[in-house]
């Protein structure tokens, strides 16, 4: 987060810049101690273009962390996935699961 940001704020403002979208955020999943306070949320993307981040993950290529690709998952291919914190995904497919009854 920057300062004075919110953490919904930092929350659109890094979904533009790693993932080229614009999102609205629907409810919070969870919060996470991790290297920090970690904040989890639903949103809904309602513009832009899924994977066309210009973040700094994707323009500084002397960062030397790795490469990064943003890949789409269904919340089924979640399940076979080693996706960290588990108890995120655990809370998705309970909110998925609840809105569907």
């Amino acid at each position: 987060m920057e300062e004075g940001e919110t953490p919904e704020e930092a929350t659109i403002r890094e979904a533009y810049e790693e993932l080229g979208v614009k999102i609205e955020i629907k409810d919070l999943i969870g919060i996470v101690e991790f290297n920090g306070t970690q904040y989890f949320y639903l949103a809904e993307m309602n513009d832009g273009k899924f994977g066309t981040g210009i973040g700094e993950e994707f323009t500084n290529q002397k960062r030397n962390r790795g490469t990064y690709e943003p890949v789409w998952l269904s919340l089924k291919d979640c399940l076979s996935k080693d996706i960290r914190p588990r108890e995120v995904i655990d809370e998705l497919l309970k909110k998925h699961i609840l809105k569907k009854a």
